[in-house]
C-alpha cells in the first residue's frame, strides 16, 4: 500500500472507516450482505473465516473512484503527540525526599483454626471428621 492508494481488497474495518460507520455497523452490514445473498449490506467475500470487502464494491455502492484514497494508519495504544522541533525538552524534575518510612507493622495473628463440628460428613468421601 505504499504510495498506491487503497489495496484490493479492505478488512471490514477499513471500509467501515471509509463509510464514516462504526465497526459494529460494518459487521451488521456484512452480515446482512451475506444473509440476503447480496441484495443489500456491505459487500464481501469470504477467505476462509476472513472476510475482505473488494475495493471496486465499495466504489459501486458509494458511486465515487478510491484509486486515489489512502487510509490512515492506525497504531494500537496511547497517542503521542510528537514535540514542536523547536522547543527544547523540558529540564529533568528535581529530586523528591523519599516518603517517610512505614511504622512496623505489628505481627499478624496466624491462621485461625477450623472449628470441627462432631460427627459432620466429610464433603468428598463422606466419612465423618470426628476426633
Amino acid at each position: 500500500m505504499s504510495g498506491e492508494g487503497l489495496p484490493l481488497l479492505l478488512t471490514v474495518e477499513e471500509a467501515g472507516e471509509l463509510l464514516r460507520i462504526g465497526r459494529t455497523k460494518a459487521y451488521a452490514m456484512a452480515r446482512e450482505w451475506r444473509e440476503t445473498d447480496g441484495r443489500s449490506g456491505l459487500p464481501v467475500i469470504d477467505l476462509g473465516h476472513v472476510l475482505r470487502v473488494p475495493r471496486r464494491a465499495l466504489e459501486e455502492l458509494i458511486g465515487a473512484d478510491l484509486a486515489d484514497v489512502r487510509l490512515a494508519l492506525r497504531v494500537e495504544g496511547p497517542e503521542k503527540t510528537p514535540a514542536p522541533a523547536d522547543e527544547p525538552p523540558p529540564p529533568p524534575s528535581p529530586p523528591t525526599q523519599a516518603p517517610p518510612a512505614q511504622p512496623p507493622r505489628t505481627a499478624s495473628r496466624g491462621r485461625r483454626r477450623r472449628r470441627t463440628i462432631p460427627n459432620q460428613l466429610d464433603l468428598f468421601d463422606g466419612e465423618s471428621t470426628s476426633s
